[in-house]
């Protein structure tokens, strides 16, 4: 049995592969969300503690696991890897491959929300791509200054906006868009000064972001991504995940 952690496009790619090789799998998201059991796949939703993860392991004879969570959601990778450490159980990192960083005055990386945050100035209109786990990591800022949030247009996104006291009118409910022309509408509607995203790879269509700011002359703010612990074996495409199960488990 192999668990999945996605919720994401490379999450998918590798519940595609494993369903072609015909392996028992279960896939794994935080939030519930549409996914077909079939006779290899099941489904499972819910955030695991390191104590409920190693009895989910233990319970379902996982052999090996593949994370594909989104490449932020770093206690998720820290729990993965303390847990696979202690039972010697192999990880592999099915992650997205970056883009060079991109050298212009208006582009900005930084590694926290922190270091972000000092880069803002008072009464700048801030586009906030982040995702809606972000509204209370910057709530020092919106509270004063107008900013807007892109998140997307489900329940469990909403709730956490509304716990939070966000403003509803300064929500973008949608998905980020690989289409230029929207970005840059996006930006001219809303007047915005400066955006904040992650580094996210072109999964999260970073190089559309770069484009559409650089268009609008506005600056744009980049948190790295986060380093993956280095237990996880770390590949980048869907031939070398492959590669990498098949010396694990008997393909």
């Amino acid at each position: 049995m192999i668990l999945v952690f996605g919720g994401t496009t490379e999450g998918k790619k590798v519940a595609a592969l494993l369903e072609s090789l015909a392996l028992p799998f279960v896939y794994s998201t935080k939030t519930k969300t549409s996914f077909q059991e079939t006779k290899v796949a099941r489904y499972s939703h819910g955030a695991l503690d390191e104590a409920q993860l190693e009895s989910f392991l233990t319970n379902n004879k996982v052999k090996i696991i593949v994370n594909a969570a989104h490449p932020f959601a770093e206690v998720l990778h820290n729990t993965i890897a303390k847990v696979a450490t202690r039972l010697q159980m192999p990880v592999i990192r099915f992650g997205r491959k970056l883009l060079a960083k991109t050298i212009h005055p208006l582009v900005f990386y930084v590694n926290t929300y922190e270091e972000a945050l000092a880069l803002l100035k008072e009464n700048q209109r801030l586009l906030a791509l982040t995702g809606v786990q972000s509204i209370e990591k910057l709530k020092s800022w919106w509270q004063n200054n107008t900013t807007h949030f892109r998140i997307l247009d489900r329940p469990a996104s909403l709730a956490i906006a509304v716990k939070n006291n966000f403003p509803k009118k300064q929500l973008i409910l949608g998905l980020p868009s690989a289409n230029l022309q929207t970005e840059i509408d996006l930006i001219k509607t809303h007047e915005i000064d400066v955006i904040l995203t992650k580094e996210t790879g072109n999964s999260g269509f970073l190089s559309t972001k770069i484009e559409a700011a650089l268009k609008t002359n506005t600056q744009i703010i980049i948190i790295n991504q986060p380093k993956v612990p280095a237990y996880f074996e770390v590949v980048d495409s869907v031939d070398a995940l492959e590669l990498a199960i098949s010396k694990t488990i008997v393909i």
